[in-house]
């Protein structure tokens, strides 16, 4: 059986903090900030207190994403808010270096943070919000078996604006089902 944070390109490694240079090098990025909504802009010292606090957080499990083959680091995900008596928690993903975009690796980290989720932590539930005009992230998650359950109407105040979020999620069972999983 292969390891449980490993994908065929690349794999899932607890965040350290050497990576958080280039995490707040990623957030401070106009492009890829456009979608997170994350404290904007934000210092290494941010990003330091911020590692400091999260590291120990038993409700959340933060990775660094790593491909296998050069074993750079390309991005960031993670399951946060897990609560462990209704068994979900909500999803993150973001692949910060630009060159590593658009090659759907994005998805394989996605997958395996999925099965770490259902497998390691026992989760029933998966979520997770994105912007509305966000088409791409609707349809990469729709392909590998989640649900949209809905719109949430002006639900974000960022960067001097109200937002309208997708509410998506996987139960264990549509995941059960989906061959997707297997990589």
């Amino acid at each position: 059986m292969r390891p449980i944070l490993k994908g065929k390109n690349l794999h899932l490694r607890l965040i350290e903090a050497e990576d958080v240079p280039k995490r707040v090098e990623w957030i401070n990025d106009p492009a890829i900030q456009a979608t997170l909504h994350y404290d904007y802009p934000t210092s290494i010292a941010r990003g330091t207190k911020w590692f400091d606090k999260v590291v120990f957080d038993n409700s959340r499990v933060d990775f660094s994403i790593i491909t296998n083959d050069s074993n750079d680091y390309i991005g960031f995900c993670g399951l946060i808010n897990i609560d462990r008596n209704v068994m979900k928690a909500e999803l993150y993903n973001v692949i910060g270096d630009k060159k590593f975009q658009g090659k759907k690796l994005g998805t394989e980290a996605e997958i395996i943070a999925i099965n770490y989720g259902f497998i390691e932590l026992g989760l029933n539930r998966i979520y997770g919000y994105q912007d509305v005009d966000n088409r791409a992230a609707l349809r990469v998650v729709t392909n590998i078996g989640w649900i949209l359950e809905g719109t949430l109407r002006q639900d974000l105040w960022a960067h001097g604006k109200l937002y309208d979020r997708n509410v998506v999620s996987i139960l264990r069972t549509d995941w059960e089902l989906h061959a997707a999983y297997d990589l």
